[in-house]
């Protein structure tokens, strides 16, 4: 992709705004193809994407879509497309399956593997739909395909910090984006789609701790009670990555069950669990080993987050597990070792006009494999929004304000629980199964009991499940639409934002003194000219 694509805002109106999105990933791509599909003719935004790297494109693999996602797609009008790019289950194609489908179908199967004897299935999470997986690579050329011709991309563009425009020593109510390659951009909005990484959020707590934090000179950012959370932290958890190539795991064990089941699956273990599911039409596995750290949680990461591993290293900390763990293990050649990072408690996700997306604001553990998915929640909502003509420059703040108070609480919710739902496959959640042995008279006795135990754990995890379809998506936009137009009535008079009244205030201030100043002129130069009569 080029680094400056030619595909300027349309020429026949005059836009809106200008919008600038900070970031080239699924949340950035996502609300970009929602602003192109929704913007109304005659009223459009001037949209410009910057991303850091050379080319638009992702970091990872595998990725799950869930039935919530599936909806927006539809909406979006690619669905077709990339259901073309997903791994089903057998007879549970998601494009057989209406948006509302209740149906409940498999989506994550559950298996005890941290014991010498073959492995036992202890639960299969039930779920509307069921799973879908594909690469995050193909989602995202799905994405770029559907850009709008209103969108410009601009590639190599690192965001740094962004500041508010100046002119003549006044604020002029726009925003300067400052890149590592020393250029700027301005833009009247900002959405910040940048990762857990976010240098839009970074600038976002910054002025706002400088701004309303008591004693801000004398406390940090990263130590105040509010600001802190914008910290991302580590979860005590690394996980190590690695595609294993179909093929050659079928020359290993073809009966593998990682191979059958067409979902997401868990090997799980005490204080360790390995996740495995079929990308790229189940040219791959998409292998995840997770791996607790005692004492981690909390403390600072001691190394890259993310570097390469071996597979030695990967090994010593899985002894003693069923033979087909050692067998997919043994596929594993060259993984990457990733420190395990979120964004939790975050108390606010917009300032002003900049508003943050995906995991920006709420970055999680990947347990429900739903970051992606939140993110696109995330850029739908608010980029339905943004296209509605009647929300000019003067009511985005409004508008971010309506956005925060739907998805922050409901996606800091998804967080939570993806932590609570990843301490279960690891058997390390109070009061259910916990992976120790139990006391038995025999053999047999202790295996039953600890079934018993398990099918216990998986119906929490179940539960624990059910957000993907107990709060359904389409609330989110029936109550967005509810509160703007109800901002838009109350607002018929259109309101004056607190930039633009004090740009307005400095315009009369500076009139004003340029008035003066002539006036006094005009009377000297007629004192002198009366003097001289």
């Amino acid at each position: 992709m080029p680094n400056e694509s030619a595909s300027p805002a349309a020429p026949y109106a005059t836009p809106r705004f200008r919008l600038a999105i900070v970031g080239g990933g699924i949340a950035g791509l996502t609300l970009a193809v929602a602003l192109g599909r929704y913007e109304e003719k005659g009223s459009p935004l001037k949209v410009d994407l910057y991303e850091g790297g050379p080319e638009i494109t992702t970091v990872g693999a595998g990725i799950s879509v869930w039935a919530r996602t599936w909806a927006i797609m539809r909406q979006l009008g690619i669905y077709d497309q990339l259901a073309g790019e997903a791994v089903r289950q057998e007879q549970s194609g998601a494009e057989e399956q209406p948006a509302d489908d209740t149906e409940l179908k498999p989506a994550f199967v559950l298996r005890k593997s941290d014991w010498k004897r073959e492995g036992f299935e202890f639960g299969t999470v039930m779920i509307p739909n069921g799973s879908t997986t594909m690469h995050r690579a193909e989602m995202v050329d799905v994405l770029v395909r559907n850009l709008p011709p209103s969108c410009s991309i601009h590639t190599s563009k690192k965001l740094v910090r962004y500041t508010e425009a100046v002119e003549n020593g006044s604020a002029t109510g726009a925003y300067v984006l400052h890149f590592k390659d020393g250029t700027t951009a301005e833009a009247d909005v900002i959405i910040g789609a940048d990762g857990i990484n976010s240098k839009t959020r970074t600038a976002m707590y910054r002025y706002a701790h400088e701004r309303d934090c008591t004693g801000a000179q004398m406390v940090k950012k990263e130590e105040c009670d509010r600001c802190k959370h914008a910290v991302p932290k580590w979860t005590g958890t690394v996980a190590y990555r690695f595609l294993i190539p179909t093929a050659k795991m079928r020359e290993v064990n073809p009966a593998l069950r990682a191979l059958q089941v067409k979902c997401p699956m868990s090997y799980g273990g005490k204080g360790k669990h390995i996740i495995t599911y079929p990308i790229s039409h189940g040219k791959y596995l998409n292998w995840i080993a997770f791996v607790t750290i005692p004492g981690g949680e909390g403390t600072t990461y001691p190394k890259k987050w993310v570097t390469d591993a071996t597979q030695e290293e990967l090994a010593s900390h899985f002894p003693d597990w069923e033979v087909e763990v050692d067998q997919m293990i043994s596929c594993v050649e060259k993984p990457t070792l990733w420190g395990i990072h979120i964004v939790d408690e975050l108390p606010f996700s917009v300032s002003g006009r900049v508003a943050l997306i995906g995991d920006a604001v709420h970055a999680m553990e990947t347990h429900f494999g739903a970051g992606g998915g939140q993110a696109i929640e995330d850029a739908y909502l608010i980029g339905l929004m943004l296209s509605d003509s009647r929300v000019t420059l003067s009511r985005v703040a409004e508008v971010f304000r309506i956005y925060e108070d739907i998805r922050l609480p409901f996606a800091q919710k998804v967080v939570k629980n993806a932590a609570k739902v990843g301490r279960m496959y690891e058997f390390r959640y109070p009061g259910l199964y916990d992976g120790v042995p139990v006391s038995a008279t025999s053999e047999e006795e202790e295996l039953e009991t600890t079934k018993v135990r398990l099918h216990e754990l998986s119906e929490a995890i179940q539960e624990l499940w059910k957000w993907q379809w107990g709060e359904r998506v389409e609330e989110h936009w029936d109550e967005a639409r509810k509160r703007l137009e109800r901002a838009m009535q109350e607002g018929d008079v259109d309101t004056v934002s607190t930039e633009e009244t004090t740009r307005c205030i400095t315009t009369y201030n500076t009139f004003r003194q340029a008035l003066h100043t002539r006036h006094t002129q005009w009377i000297v130069e007629n004192l002198y000219v009366d003097s001289q009569v």
